[in-house]
């Protein structure tokens, strides 16, 4: 199984005049470290408007700095929101970080969690799937020939056009999409993406979707990937520490406060498309015990041995990756930097 560690640039109040320049930095420097210590992914979150929550509207830009930071690491768009963007400016930026990063981008996809984003941008939620859709289509279209002959579809009239620079990978950099909801997985196999899912589903949940999604995989022709992705990586709330207790105790925190036991006035919003929306996501997880939550996986923390115990648990779901999120809520920077350590020096070798 492969590891990756993600991030959304997560910055609670209160703030100082310096809290969002540290967070960029300091997440630079995660992300650095994740790639010197045997992580193969690295993924950020595409927000807007999501103030404490999320700032990493411009992921292209981080990862293209990323890039020049880092030697093997592979710099996951976690995920473009393809209504937002112009097909022309989408297959330019990630082309972009493909030729900066030497053909390490990978290509998230989705239309966007929440309408508070999309509404901020004049797109309308009833239409943001079939539009993401159609960008999405537009893009792959981009890269199949240099000299693009145009596009036309209900949302987009592009003309043809030679559009540079090329991607290093080819015929394009590997394509997911987000999978909040466990519907989504079988749909993502139908297309040939693969699926970045989460961990608040069950894991025997999740593994029924999994399964699902391989068979459909294996028998169906890609209908939207010119090289179909048949990958599916989860991501979870997590923390490592030497001591077991305390490593517990800072994930346990952690999960609570990202899924909404926090003072965030956004909250509400975010998790609007959520099955059950903010309060059914929120309920769900308050009304477990710490041991609940790292027994059933929503939660990765704990002394190594634990959390090995743990990835090995979402391991039974079939997954290919398992994608660790430590910069959560209040959790310092410090503490992340040592997470990530413990994690890739006593965690990751177990599994490769």
């Amino acid at each position: 199984m492969k590891f990756g560690l993600m991030t959304q640039i997560q910055i609670p109040r209160p703030w100082t005049e310096t809290s969002e320049r540290e967070a960029f930095w300091n997440a630079l420097k995660q992300a650095e470290r994740a790639d010197q210590v045997g992580y193969q992914y690295f993924w950020l979150t595409e927000q807007h408007f999501l103030a404490e929550i999320g700032h990493s509207p411009a992921t292209d830009m981080f990862l293209a700095a990323l890039s020049q930071r880092t030697k093997k690491i592979r710099l996951g768009l976690g995920v473009v929101i393809l209504p937002l963007h112009h097909p022309f400016m989408i297959a330019e930026r990630v082309a972009t970080l493909d030729v900066l990063s030497n053909g390490r981008a990978e290509f998230g996809t989705g239309r966007g969690t929440t309408n508070y984003i999309l509404d901020g941008f004049g797109v309308d939620p009833n239409t943001a799937r079939e539009r993401g859709a159609e960008a999405l289509d537009a893009v792959l279209a981009i890269y199949d020939e240099p000299r693009f002959k145009g596009f036309k579809s209900k949302y987009f009239d592009l003309p043809a056009r030679e559009v540079v620079p090329r991607p290093i990978q080819r015929p394009h950099p590997p394509l997911w999409v987000a999978a909040t909801n466990l519907s989504t997985y079988e749909y993502a196999a139908r297309q040939g993406l693969g699926v970045l899912g989460v961990t608040r589903n069950s894991i025997e949940e999740t593994k029924i979707a999994v399964d699902r999604y391989h068979a459909v995989g294996r028998s169906e022709k890609p209908t939207v990937a010119r090289k179909a992705n048949h990958s599916v990586a989860v991501f979870g709330i997590g923390m490592c520490h030497q001591d077991d207790a305390t490593g517990r105790a800072m994930a346990c925190k952690a999960a609570r406060w990202y899924y909404g036991d926090n003072d965030a006035e956004l909250n509400p919003a975010r998790f609007a498309l959520a099955e059950g929306g903010f309060e059914g996501v929120r309920s769900r997880i308050s009304k477990q015990s710490d041991d609940e939550l790292i027994s059933s996986g929503m939660a990765i923390g704990g002394n190594p041995d634990t959390v090995c115990r743990t990835v090995e648990k979402w391991a039974t779901a079939g997954i290919d990756q398992f994608i660790i999120f430590m910069q959560v809520g209040f959790e310092s920077h410090d503490a992340v930097m040592r997470s990530i350590e413990l994690f890739g020096e006593k965690v990751i070798p177990r599994f490769s």
